[in-house]
């Protein structure tokens, strides 16, 4: 009999499936709605950390389609249930009031059934061990994310990006289908289950699949190019619910699969430099973005590229037999999955207040937000400071776990990927402070720049609470480490069954010493907050900002965005500035306008996706609308298989 933290998670995805099917009915209130979902979320969030609590592994086998099939609940699934269940209960919260029923055109029903419809989906994903099942969870999961990516299709921009993420997904998809078929080759059934034997060619095929596969998903380079107009344009809660979790889908896809199979030499080094290029790539295209929306779609392709850096590290430290640099690889990359969790989705649900407020997710048409959003600017403060990795919040201690994996890894045999990928870490977390300086500084400080912002304003409750609960957990995750040190070794099980599992001995000293020193930096930081903010209600004027000797400075004497990131953006390709320069004695108005495009997205995949897609097009002829011509496709078709059979048969005896 399977345990009931497993059924708590099952019964919670078919309540979430109830959901979708309330939430497609226009008459059912946001009530129901809302409690259904929330209700859903609390049984498979109970379930996963009493799983992830005792290390309890809990499964259940059944019939389907009358092949055998397996659900199952470890250490790592109840991992990376917690999050999809907070994010998800906190966005059922948020979008009752940031996307209502009456908004828009009546988008407000498929957009809730299809949040239902992805909470499930993924729920699902993260238990199921059979092939093909697992296939139709993914699916389940990808084709609602299309629709909530597509939610304002009437917009030229959210229409192109549902469709190249239509078109993405099914590639990755494609990949999966083969890899599922060779896993059950090589394991002899459908069932997930260890391979047994050395490592061979058909692992290696497997792998590969499965990165290129699952990499679709996690916006690894160069599948990435999907990724930043999805989740610019998908509505804000959608946008964290996908980058908080969906992204991690493909992160344990990558995971589970390599857990499977036995150690395959050079990939995890192979793993580990295609994660600190996209690290550094994401890192160095959020700083040119203009868009803050975007800004943060890039910035999830570099924390995606740091988790993957984490998964190499561990792949490699298991294909050299060195537990120590396993356990420190692979916990940084769990450990940084739950922080980006809390503070992208932070940052992407305080993208929606401010799009709420302000009608424009442009960087340079607004500023000063913070005298009209206090509580909006407050919030989000420690998912900056936390997407910075600035102590004392979460990701500097995950960060901490892979720099010192890759310090290891220098002194244990992994001298050439770890020596890419420390200067990389470093340089992504230089770029990381630099491109959210900006974002904060533009948008919340200073004076407005436009009308945009002129009647912004705090969102309402059910949208601030969200922000502040992850607020708190950026914070609070950062604070526990140590605590979480025993969870994490759990969480680690899975992928190294029967190896001790160091990580306490390894980090604890160093995590204790970090936690009094960040006590004492919030010591420090406490009562100095507080005299500045009595120093400023002490005032009866406020001075105005240092002016450099103009006498009535405006608005359009402040940095914006653009300029503040044009000294780094101007060295990546694919960023152009349009500069209107004075040639005359008495010059017209002179402008600077810089525009941001993809180089590996924008300019050499989609196109030639295009293309494929056009000659694809071509096989439409083939739909006649004719039930004969379609029945004799079906003869073909069987006559097909029997060749195939007899030729077979022929070739055996």
């Amino acid at each position: 009999m399977p345990s009931t933290d497993l059924l708590l998670v099952l019964a919670a995805a078919g309540c979430w499936i109830i959901a979708a099917g309330a939430g497609a009915l226009a008459r059912t209130s946001e009530r129901t709605f809302l409690g259904l979902g929330l209700a859903a979320a609390l049984l498979a969030a109970g379930g996963a950390a009493h799983a992830l609590w005792t290390g309890h592994l809990s499964g259940l086998a059944f019939r389907f389609w009358g092949l055998t099939a397996w659900a199952e609940m470890d250490s790592l699934s109840a991992l990376f249930l917690v999050p999809l269940q907070v994010l998800g209960a906190l966005g059922l919260v948020y979008g009752s009031a940031y996307w209502p029923l009456p908004v828009g055109k009546g988008r407000g029903v498929p957009l809730r059934c299809c949040y239902a419809l992805l909470v499930a989906g993924l729920t699902l994903v993260f238990v199921l061990r059979q092939g093909l099942l697992f296939l139709v969870a993914w699916e389940l999961m990808a084709v609602s994310a299309f629709f909530l990516i597509s939610t304002e299709h009437d917009k030229p921009e959210a229409a192109k990006a549902g469709w190249v993420y239509l078109a993405a997904t099914h590639v990755g998809t494609a990949a999966l289908v083969a890899m599922a078929i060779l896993l059950a080759r090589r394991v002899g059934g459908p069932l997930w289950v260890p391979a047994q034997g050395p490592a061979s060619g058909l692992d290696l095929a497997i792998l590969a699949l499965a990165v290129v596969g699952f990499g679709f998903k996690a916006g690894l380079l160069p599948l990435h190019f999907w990724l930043p107009a999805a989740h610019a344009g998908a509505p804000s809660h959608v946008s964290a619910l996908l980058s908080g979790v969906m992204l991690k889908a493909g992160i344990y896809g990558i995971l589970r699969v390599s857990s499977l199979l036995p150690p395959v030499p050079h990939a995890g080094a192979l793993l580990l430099a295609l994660g600190a290029f996209t690290a550094l790539y994401g890192a160095a295209y959020a700083l040119a973005q203009a868009d803050y929306k975007r800004l943060m779609a890039y910035s999830s392709i570099e924390n995606l590229g740091i988790i993957a850096m984490g998964i190499g590290l561990g792949m490699a430290g298991r294909a050299v037999g060195d537990p120590a640099l396993a356990a420190l690889g692979f916990a940084g990359a769990l450990f940084h999955m739950l922080n980006h969790a809390a503070f992208k989705g932070l940052l992407f649900l305080g993208s929606g207040a401010l799009l709420h407020a302000t009608g424009t997710r442009r960087i340079d048409e607004l500023g000063g937000l913070a005298k009209l959003m206090p509580r909006t600017a407050l919030a989000m403060l420690p998912g900056v400071l936390t997407v910075s990795a600035l102590p004392p919040f979460a990701a500097f201690a995950s960060e901490w776990f892979l720099y010192r994996g890759l310090f290891a890894g220098l002194l244990r045999g992994n001298p050439w990927s770890a020596s890419l990928a420390l200067p990389a870490l470093a340089l992504t977390g230089g770029l990381a402070a630099v491109a959210f300086g900006k974002f904060y500084g533009a948008v919340f400080l200073g004076e407005a720049r436009g009308p945009a912002g002129a009647g912004a304003h705090d969102p309402p409750t059910p949208m601030t609470w969200p922000l502040a609960i992850l607020g708190v957990l950026c914070l609070a995750l950062g604070l526990a480490a140590v605590p979480l040190l025993p969870l994490l070794e759990r969480a680690l099980s899975p992928l190294l069954p029967g190896t001790p599992i160091p990580l306490s001995t390894l980090l604890s000293g160093d995590l204790r010493l970090f936690l009094v020193l960040q006590l004492l930096l919030i010591a420090a930081g406490v009562p100095l907050v507080a005299w500045v903010r009595r120093g400023f209600a002490e005032k009866t004027s406020v001075p105005p900002t240092w002016d450099c000797g103009y006498a009535a400075p405006t608005a359009r004497m402040q940095y914006t965005g653009g300029s503040f990131a044009d000294l780094w953006s101007a060295l990546l390709p694919g960023i152009r500035a349009r500069v209107r320069t004075p040639r005359a004695l008495f010059p017209p108005p002179t402008g600077f306008h810089p525009t941001q495009r993809d180089p590996l997205g924008l300019d050499a995949l989609e196109p030639r996706l295009a293309q494929l897609a056009d000659r694809l097009l071509r096989f439409r002829r083939l739909q006649q609308g004719n039930l004969s011509v379609y029945l004799l496709y079906v003869l073909i078709a069987l006559l097909g298989v029997f060749l195939w059979m007899l030729v077979r048969a022929w070739m055996r005896g």
